[in-house]
């Protein structure tokens, strides 16, 4: 698993909307843990001339402990990531394979990606009391690499003491940044059950898990073996 850069989303579009006129593009969104302020984060792309060309990627948002870069580029079908922080550069060149997105397919590093997490309150009564209760509630990326596995999320409320896991279900193809149909990358919804909010920790700690029912394989976003940590405070989102 990547350390410190890791592909969240991308797509490559190719298509003509008329008049003669194709349009094409590769759209990419990279997590990279917070080392330091100043980051310099970039595509590297295979261009069609069949150079090696460098783009750089834009701040979008940040995760505390981690920050979202994104932006579009020339269509490529190969590409790898660069992170360049504190005088060290590091890479996700998908395990030494580049990453390909032909025919319009899309990707997610490391087949298993947390894409967004929103934290939740509400209330419920009984026997003349009101208790408040927490949960979660988000979307996990995940590349289709077979037709049974099992995505979820592993989540504690009680800063790391107890964990529990919450299944996720289908919702259907990613279609970030996409114009026509795309193949590759699927959404999984979850919702943690509703239960009294814990306030031994102010925060959520989670991550996400995607398993291989045939083969057995899981793979997992964890930030970066930080865990994910997310505000209890109701509508906080992280992405």
């Amino acid at each position: 698993m990547q350390t410190t850069i890791r592909l969240k989303y991308a797509t490559d579009q190719m298509f003509s909307p008329g008049g003669g006129i194709t349009v094409s593009y590769t759209f990419v969104k990279v997590k990279v843990a917070n080392i330091a302020f100043a980051k310099d984060v970039a595509v590297m792309y295979r261009g069609v001339d069949g150079l090696w060309k460098d783009r750089p990627l834009v701040w979008l948002v940040s995760g505390g402990d981690y920050d979202v870069f994104h932006g579009s580029g020339p269509y490529t079908e190969e590409f790898a990531l660069r992170y360049s922080v504190g005088g060290n550069t590091y890479w996700d060149n998908n395990h030494g394979a580049n990453y390909h997105l032909t025919n319009l397919r899309n990707a997610s590093g490391d087949n298993v990606m947390l894409n967004r997490a929103t934290a939740r309150r509400g209330v419920q009564a009984g026997g003349g009391f009101t208790f408040a209760t927490s949960w979660i509630e988000g979307e996990i990326y995940v590349n289709n690499l077979s037709y049974a596995k099992e995505v979820g999320v592993r989540l504690s409320a009680d800063g790391g003491a107890t964990w529990a896991d919450t299944f996720a279900v289908y919702h259907g193809p990613a279609t970030e940044a996409t114009y026509v149909s795309t193949t590759g990358v699927e959404v999984w919804k979850f919702k943690s059950p509703e239960l009294n909010l814990d306030e031994r920790s102010p925060v959520f700690l989670l991550a996400v898990f995607y398993r291989r029912l045939d083969s057995g394989d899981v793979f997992w976003d964890n930030n970066f073996a930080r865990d994910y940590k997310l505000s209890k405070a109701d509508g906080v989102t992280i992405d």
